[in-house]
C-alpha cells in the first residue's frame, strides 16, 4: 500500500475588491457544475487480486475501445499517475496497449468471431494494460510484490531525452521533430485515476 501522506495545509487568500466578484462568480459556476454529476457507486468482489481481472485495467481498454467504435481508430491518450514509490512528486504516463486493444476492438465489432476469442481477447488487452501500470506504478497498484519497484516507464526518459538537447542548446533530433512522434504525444484522451 501507499506511504501515508501527510493531511492537506489549508491555504489563506487575500482578495482584492477586483478579483473577489470574478472568484465568487466562478464558485457559483463550479457549483452548479458539481450538482449536475450523478455518481453510482457499487462493489463487485469479482475485481482484484485474487479475483481475476483489475477493474480499472478494464475501464482503460473499454475506453479504448469505446473510442474506437466511435472514431474507427484508437487515439494517442494517457492515464497520469503518481511515482512517489520511486521518487516523491514525481509522475509518469500510463498508455493503454494499442495492439491488444485494437484486436479486441475489432472482434467485438466483429459479427463472426466468437465469444470465446472475444474474452480472451479482453484477458490480453486487460493483462497487458496491467503489466504496464506495475511496470510505471510498481508496488502499491496491485501485483507487485518484492520486486514491483516501478518508475520503469517511457514517459520520463523521452521526456529528458527531449529536453537535453534544448537545455544544451542543441538542435532536437529529428525523431522528436517527426510527424509520427507529434501525432504519438498529441493524447485526444486523458484519464486520472480511473
Amino acid at each position: 500500500t501507499s506511504p501515508p501522506l501527510p493531511p492537506p495545509q489549508r491555504l489563506r487568500f487575500s482578495l482584492g475588491p477586483e478579483t473577489a466578484p470574478e472568484v465568487e462568480r466562478a464558485k457559483r459556476h463550479l457549483d452548479s457544475l458539481a450538482a449536475d454529476v450523478e455518481v453510482h457507486c457499487f462493489s463487485h468482489e469479482g475485481f482484484g487480486a485474487g479475483g481475476g481481472l483489475r477493474a480499472e485495467a478494464i475501464v482503460q481498454v473499454a475506453l479504448q475501445v469505446a473510442f474506437y467504435r466511435a472514431h474507427g481508430s484508437l487515439c494517442a491518450s494517457c492515464e497520469p499517475t503518481s511515482l512517489r514509490h520511486v521518487l516523491p512528486g514525481c509522475t509518469d504516463l500510463l498508455r493503454p496497449p494499442g495492439p491488444p486493444c485494437l484486436a479486441l476492438a475489432r472482434a467485438l465489432d466483429d459479427p463472426q468471431a466468437e465469444a470465446e476469442l472475444q474474452l480472451a481477447l479482453l484477458g490480453e488487452a486487460v493483462e497487458a494494460q496491467s503489466r504496464h501500470r506495475q511496470e510505471v506504478r510498481g508496488r502499491g497498484c496491485g501485483g507487485g510484490g518484492a520486486g514491483g519497484r516501478g518508475g520503469r516507464g517511457a514517459g520520463r526518459p523521452r521526456r529528458g531525452l527531449r529536453r537535453a538537447p534544448i537545455a544544451a542548446g542543441a538542435p532536437l533530433p529529428d525523431i522528436f521533430m517527426a510527424p509520427a512522434y507529434a501525432l504519438a504525444t498529441h493524447f485526444r484522451r486523458c484519464t486520472v485515476q480511473v
